[in-house]
Formats: structure tokens, C-alpha cells, sequence
């Protein structure tokens, strides 16, 4: 079914860009007095190991308006709320492996104290993501141990260097070669990739329809 790109009042200029920035708003919590800009920005600065479309938004945002997010005349509190649609979106008008998919990608992290040092970890809605995509995945991989796809899969969507797990780990931990684990690992990574854009592409009609995804200057 064919709809309409154009739309000079969306907010985000796609699908990807949507989910992204949505369960990063709504992850954290805002303080109600602070600049929309100001608060993106700290949001930013904040998130552990940001990708590349990351940090060139974080740039815009600290320079000239971004081309990938449009804000204007919205308050911090519109802004959530057009964030929570698309969150509730996810969680509503996807198959559950693809819903998982997004959830594990861009759900929220929280963070723990450890004996006075603060430790990331993911969230109870990743964790349950990160499961069934497991249980998902184990059929195509009979000779890997469950709970080493459970670490794989962790492995792939960690953001943050401290949570991640080698393949010599595994190896150690559930016997068979390091490179057993790498080679599977590379699969599970490509079909993950795949189901993250079949949710994408499911998502993106009714967000346009919606006023929230389109093309803007």
C-alpha cells in the first residue's frame, strides 16, 4: 500500500531514526525544566558507547538543527508523549520475534551499583528480548549450548565494552572452539539484522500515517 512521504510536520525522517530516539527519550527521565535541546543533548552524552549516527546527531544538536529529528514547537512533554506512541507501536503491531528484535537493539539500560562502582545492565524488557530471540535462534544452531546463544546474542546487542563476553569465554565456559562460537555468532548476527529491518519496514507505514515519520527539509 502506497503512502504519502511528504510531511513537513514529522517529527523523525524514518522508521530506524523513530525507535531509536523513542526508547532513548522515554528510558530516561527528563527533567521538566530543562531545554528540549539542552536535555537531547545530555541524553547523548550519557548513552554508553554511541554509534556513528549517534554522535553526527550529537553534533547537530550542538551546532545547527538536525536534519534527522524535528522538534520544532513541541514541548519536552509533546516530545515524550509522540515518543511513547512509537514505543507503544513496537509493542503492539509487531510479530513477537521482530518486536524482540527492536527491544533488544534499543531498549533501555540500567545501571547498577557494584560495591560503590557503577555497572551497566541490560533491562528486564532486554532480557526477556534477548530470550526469545534465543529460544527464537536455537533450533538453527542444535550443536551450541542455549545459554551460550543467551551470551551470544547479549554479546551482539551490549552498548557498552564492560558487558561484553569473548568467544574464549564461551569456549571456556561451554567447551568447544573459540572460533565455533565466532563463526555461529556472524549468523545469528545476520539473521538478527534482518528481522531488525522486517520490523522496520512493518513499522514505517504507521508511523507516516500517524504524522510522526516523514520527509522534511
Amino acid at each position: 500500500m502506497a503512502y504519502d512521504t511528504a510531511n513537513q510536520d514529522a517529527i523523525f525522517n524514518s522508521a530506524g531514526q523513530a525507535v531509536h530516539v523513542a526508547y532513548m527519550i522515554t528510558g530516561q527521565d527528563a527533567p521538566q525544566d530543562a531545554p528540549l535541546r539542552k536535555m537531547l543533548i545530555r541524553m547523548l552524552e550519557s548513552a554508553p558507547n554511541p554509534g556513528s549516527e549517534q554522535r553526527a546527531w550529537l553534533e547537530q544538536l550542538r551546532g545547527s538543527p538536525s536534519r534527522r529529528v524535528n522538534f520544532a514547537g513541541l514541548s519536552p512533554l509533546e516530545v515524550r508523549a509522540q515518543c511513547a506512541l512509537i514505543v507503544h507501536a513496537v509493542k503492539t503491531r509487531l510479530p513477537r520475534m521482530e518486536m524482540w528484535a527492536l527491544q533488544a537493539r534499543f531498549g533501555h539500560m540500567e545501571m547498577e551499583d557494584d560495591e560503590g562502582n557503577r555497572r551497566f545492565a541490560f533491562s528486564a524488557e532486554r532480557i526477556e528480548a534477548i530470550r526469545g530471540l534465543s529460544d527464537w535462534l536455537a533450533p538453527s544452531f542444535p550443536t551450541v549450548n542455549p545459554f551460550a546463544i543467551d551470551c551470544m546474542i547479549g554479546k551482539l546487542y551490549a552498548n557498552h565494552h564492560k558487558m561484553e563476553i569473548s568467544f574464549r569465554d564461551l569456549a571456556a565456559n561451554f567447551g568447544a572452539s573459540h572460533m565455533t562460537y565466532k563463526r555461529a555468532y556472524e549468523k545469528m548476527r545476520s539473521r538478527l539484522r534482518e528481522l531488525e529491518d522486517l520490523a522496520l519496514d512493518r513499522l514505517e507505514p504507521y508511523l507516516r500515517e500517524q504524522g510522526v515519520v516523514g520527509d522534511f527539509a
